[in-house]
């Protein structure tokens, strides 16, 4: 076999780790499969809910609810589909379409942790198989000792050998999913208080038009747009009387 061969070399390492490393590897593979995933998951969610609400007032503005949810058909992720789930029920009353959205919202929670479980163990058990390929690596190193009948350096370097790679091996696995354990709960905490935002401010949106009032800022308005007009019409003036100037 050939020692120069990147593949000989990693199998080299791996078999010197003893059976601990092959755990650690299964657990690296895991973990990396689910950073992708959930790389890939959060590359998909809408990336500007601002511009997505000011979309959606602006059809609301024009009575043209079928015009705001195809908006949210248009764009990809969660949050769209949330806040569609509130147009739909666009004639009910604040109470009932904030009910509606945290409903969705609770649907989707579990949608975003997705997996994020699978980082976690991962971060929690590597040290400890680490440590089981160490304590391997000492049993290891003393039947050496034993076989041999003294405890030279080169007795017992094999068994220290596996007993410090495990180790490393472990810490060093830990670490990387602890790191991005952390990153997706961020993530995750950031996400989801953006669309507990963001749909607050539809139900808000819906009850100024439900109540026939403008909606009032042009966070949910593109600028220039005109409000929508008050549904009570102003009272006409009275004419004058006799002898008044």
């Amino acid at each position: 076999m050939d020692a120069s061969n990147p593949l000989t070399s990693f199998l080299d390492f791996l078999n010197r780790g003893g059976p601990a490393m092959w755990g650690l590897l299964v657990l690296s593979i895991l973990s990396v499969g689910v950073v992708f995933e959930r790389l890939f998951f959060f590359s998909k969610q809408h990336s500007n809910p601002s511009q997505l609400l000011r979309d959606i007032g602006d059809r609301v503005s024009k009575d043209d609810m079928k015009g705001a949810i195809s908006v949210c058909d248009r764009e990809r992720g969660m949050l769209p589909k949330i806040l569609q789930f509130g147009l739909y029920r666009h004639e009910k009353s604040r109470a009932d379409i904030s009910d509606a959205l945290s409903i969705a919202l609770l649907e989707q929670l579990n949608t975003l942790e997705a997996n994020l479980a699978i980082i976690g163990t991962v971060a929690v058990i590597a040290p400890f198989v680490g440590l089981f390929g160490t304590v391997l690596g000492i049993i290891r190193a003393f039947q050496d000792i034993a076989i041999k009948g003294n405890s030279t350096p080169a007795v017992v370097a094999a068994g220290v050998s596996e007993a410090l790679i495990t180790t490393a091996a472990g810490l060093l696995v830990a670490v990387i999913a602890v790191i991005f354990f952390n990153y997706f709960k961020s993530r995750i905490k950031a996400y989801n208080q953006e669309m507990i935002v963001s749909a607050n401010k539809l139900a808000e949106m819906l009850h100024f038009h439900n109540s026939g009032a403008p909606i009032p800022t042009e966070l949910y308005r593109p600028p220039g747009s005109a409000p929508r007009p008050n549904s009570t019409p102003a009272p006409a003036p009275k004419p004058a009387g006799p002898g008044t100037t």
